[in-house]
């Protein structure tokens, strides 16, 4: 902490800006306050300037510590010397100002000039002793004797409890501002991480509407399209179930359009009510919604292996999600008629999900840059499992695999799409 670092934070503005004249204000009140008592008496010039050094020095004392200490520091040496005139009967307590300078030192100066001041104590309390002690007796009228001693060790003694009495008070004081400035940081700190966490749950809110909203859309887009191409080429080819396939197909862009339609809308409204009054998709929608892409002219070979493990909402939901996500970038991305192998394996300790598409004769899958493998492998991260996604090495088929053990207790605590990114290149 600096020279001068002092308890701003929380002052009034007005306070941190008159702070640096209190000094100045104080030095200048110590001087007309002696002048005002001392009008009348005859006192040489150089009593007047030890009065003007020792208010000088308090004006300096919280900039310039160290020439304010050697300000009074030399007053006492002149007045030793003679230099200047000791202090008399009425002009002593001008001394006090010397304690008004190490308060300010040791509450503002830096440790080692603060300690140095300290120290400083001693020669001046000695000098007070000379100054004072040795003439205290002719002051009183009884002259020099064999007490002078004795009054020398007592005012040396007074002067330095009085000199370290105030150096105490600064120092302590010093101690207490720097407290309460660590306090005030501790509070202001906590409150900005209260405010960052809030502005991050928003965020991770934003990121999970928009991967619902993207999911939605994405797959009941996709429907559309292909649903449309299959209208177009069917009235181009003008054969006698033209008109029945026709109307099959328009009904399923209606029911498509329709479906996402609703899902969005329960998508805005959970922003106003809580979630848990809208049903989430679970594994049991998996055969409607593979219904639905098979009337959009995908081949679908679905297969089920072992008895259903229990699973929370939470992990049902991840799992038809990425199941929508996998067969709908198929849908968009790999030939129309393609078929796609979509296996649920519950043989194992959990659900195992592998969705195979494009290869043979339909080529490869095309997989542009995006953030739908991204956003999976952040549903599987937080329902507990993993997910790879990949095109194979020798056929050239887009292989999207899952895990999700059975029934984590993490998945029932988190939302799905609400973790960090993968770094890798996904698929839109």
């Amino acid at each position: 902490m600096g020279a001068r670092a002092t308890y701003r934070e929380g002052m009034s503005p007005i306070l941190v800006k008159l702070r640096p004249w209190l000094e100045p204000a104080v030095g200048a009140v110590f001087f007309v306050l002696w002048v005002v008592a001392e009008a009348g008496r005859y006192h040489g010039g150089s009593a007047w300037a030890a009065l003007a050094a020792i208010a000088a020095a308090i004006v300096v004392s919280r900039r310039w510590p160290v020439a304010a200490l050697a300000t009074v520091a030399s007053v006492i040496l002149l007045q030793l010397l003679r230099i200047l005139q000791p202090p008399d009967a009425t002009t002593w307590p001008v001394a006090f100002g010397v304690l008004v300078v190490v308060f300010v030192v040791s509450l503002n100066a830096p440790k080692r000039i603060a300690l140095a001041g300290l120290v400083l104590g001693v020669p001046l309390a000695l000098a007070a002793g000379v100054l004072l002690g040795l003439r205290m007796n002719s002051w009183v009228g009884r002259g020099s004797s064999e007490r002078e001693a004795e009054m020398f060790w007592t005012v040396a003694v007074v002067a330095l409890g009085l000199y370290a009495g105030a150096w105490a008070i600064g120092f302590a004081l010093r101690l207490n501002i720097s407290e309460l400035r660590a306090l005030f940081l501790l509070r202001t700190t906590v409150a900005q991480l209260d405010a960052t966490e809030v502005e991050l749950q928003m965020v991770r809110e934003r990121d999970r509407i928009a991967r619902d909203v993207h999911d939605v859309l994405a797959h009941s887009l996709a429907v559309v399209i292909a649903q449309a191409d299959g209208a177009r080429f069917i009235r181009e080819s003008k054969t006698d179930k033209t008109e029945q396939k026709t109307d099959d197909a328009f009904r399923a862009i209606s029911d498509a359009a329709r479906a996402a339609l609703i899902d969005v809308r329960t998508l805005v409204e959970g922003l106003r009510e809580d979630q848990g009054d809208h049903p989430q998709p679970g594994l049991d929608d998996i055969d409607p919604l593979l219904a639905q892409l098979t009337r959009a002219g995908m081949t679908i070979d679905a297969q089920h292996f072992g008895d259903a493990k229990p699973m929370t909402p939470a992990q049902q939901l991840a799992v038809y999600r990425i199941v929508q996500e996998s067969l709908t970038n198929a849908l968009r991305h790999a030939d129309r008629t393609a078929a796609v192998r979509l296996s649920l394996d519950w043989r194992g300790p959990g659900l195992a999900v592998n969705v195979t598409s494009g290869g043979g004769e339909s080529g490869s899958q095309s997989a542009p840059a995006g953030n739908g493998i991204r956003g999976m492998k952040d549903r599987a991260r937080l329902a507990g499992g993993w997910l790879t996604a990949g095109a194979s090495d020798t056929d050239g088929e887009f292989v999207v695999t899952l895990f999700v053990p059975a029934g984590t207790e993490k998945a029932s605590t988190e939302q799905p799409g609400t973790g960090t990114s993968d770094p890798e290149d996904d698929v839109a």
